[in-house]
């Protein structure tokens, strides 16, 4: 079997074209891709072409990533995918300072077990590790789940 060749500049931009079409990536993502297929060499020109006509913004990345994520996932798992994705954590901390509205932390997590009932079934333990499985801060899980508990005791949640 006859080893592939490496993709030219005019292949491998086609193919970073294609892989933006399908989905925002960070520009680590997109150059790891790039790599398999190309010269270290191709991909860093195709890249820096990418990057100066606007197509790879890794801060617009990650508030795409966390605006679609947030209600969710807590800040802890949001953090970590980014890094995991090669966003730069200097943007992560940025993004997720700029996006701490809407009652913060505690008030998400109560609204994704208002939401979730049928999982954790109401039970104290139960709810703070579905929170902490999703990245929400265990003090932020069990202040949710506390108030929780007193929504359902005064017959405010289902």
């Amino acid at each position: 079997m006859k080893p592939k060749e490496p993709y030219s500049e005019e292949r491998a931009m086609q193919y970073a074209l294609r892989s933006l079409g399908r989905r925002m990536q960070s520009r680590a993502e997109l150059e790891r891709k790039l790599l398999a297929r190309t010269t270290p060499e191709v991909a860093q020109a195709v890249l820096e072409r990418l990057l100066e006509w606007g197509y790879l913004d890794d801060r617009a990345f990650a508030e795409a990533f966390v605006r679609s994520r947030r209600e969710r996932w807590g800040e802890l798992r949001l953090r970590a995918e980014l890094a995991r994705r090669g966003v730069d954590e200097g943007i992560v901390r940025e993004v997720l300072a700029a996006g701490g509205e809407g009652g913060g932390e505690v008030a998400r997590a109560l609204a994704l077990l208002e939401k979730s009932a049928w999982r954790h079934k109401g039970e104290h333990a139960r709810m703070v590790r579905f929170l902490q499985a999703r990245g929400f801060a265990l003090g932020a899980a069990v202040e949710a789940a506390q108030r929780y508990e007193k929504l359902r005791e005064g017959g405010e949640t289902k």
